[in-house]
């Protein structure tokens, strides 16, 4: 790995991680659970700079909390015979055409040959879980179906791109407290009824697959208190997840 090419911290204030070149796991452990010192830090450059927002929002609002992450991505597809050129993430090079919008910005995002070999989008949720838990939900369903619409008109310059989704969500105790819904007409699918929003998320990400939105989903769970990533779910994996990733790859090279 060109650590290099990474912006990974070596001291996130709280925990100091030591990893080799090839054990990507590894890095993508500590790329995740650095994202809560990633928040905090943002929040204090906020208040320095005169930036009143309140609470988690000026975590929010700032951005770039999960680049580390992006970058070990990004490796995976260098190791995987992807030149680095090739792949785009930050800030450019990562708008690609819609169906129903003109473009979307995405987080990361590999064409080669004028091909599109692969898009993925990043996405955590930190605090107010009720409203992002909709949200990132409704993002998701219309990204992806924009997406594949898109495909399916062939505005890639007739690629068969790979779309992935990572969705990384902060372990609290309000994630396990079963929800209630209204229900004035029809009851919520059974699969929904007396859960709580971790539970709720799993299915829906697990759906972004079944119903091919996305292709493949990474679904992590951060516990701040233990500086931990959790995987809850087996078929979301960090290892499912890149053995896909390799596997495009390997398809659009030979």
């Amino acid at each position: 790995m060109l650590m290099r090419q990474l912006r990974l911290p070596l001291d996130t204030g709280r925990i100091k991680l030591q990893f080799n070149g090839n054990d990507i796991k590894r890095a993508v452990e500590y790329a995740i659970v650095g994202i809560e010192s990633s928040r905090e830090d943002a929040a204090k450059r906020q208040q320095v700079a005169g930036n009143m927002d309140q609470g988690f929002r000026s975590q929010v609002t700032s951005g770039g909390h999960l680049d580390a992450l992006a970058d070990v991505i990004a490796q995976v597809f260098i190791d995987s015979g992807i030149n680095k050129e090739e792949i785009h993430f930050g800030k450019r090079g990562v708008e690609l055409p819609g169906f129903f919008r003109p473009e979307k910005s995405w987080d990361i995002v590999v064409v080669r040959e004028e091909k599109l070999i692969a898009a993925i989008e990043l996405k955590s949720i930190w605090s107010s879980y009720g409203n992002n838990m909709n949200n990132r939900t409704e993002e998701a369903i219309g990204s992806g179906f924009d997406f594949q619409t898109a495909c399916r008109y062939d505005l890639y310059n007739h690629s068969t791109p790979w779309l992935g989704y990572v969705f990384v969500i902060r372990d609290d105790v309000k994630i396990h407290t079963s929800t209630k819904f209204r229900q004035p007409h029809f009851p919520v699918d059974r699969e929904y009824q007396e859960t709580g929003y971790l539970e709720r998320s799993i299915v829906s990400c697990r759906r972004l697959m079944t119903e091919r939105v996305y292709d493949r989903v990474f679904y992590a769970l951060v516990d701040p208190a233990k500086m931990k990533m959790i995987e809850p779910a087996s078929d979301m994996t960090w290892l499912k997840f890149e053995a896909a990733i390799r596997g495009r790859v390997a398809e659009a090279l030979a």
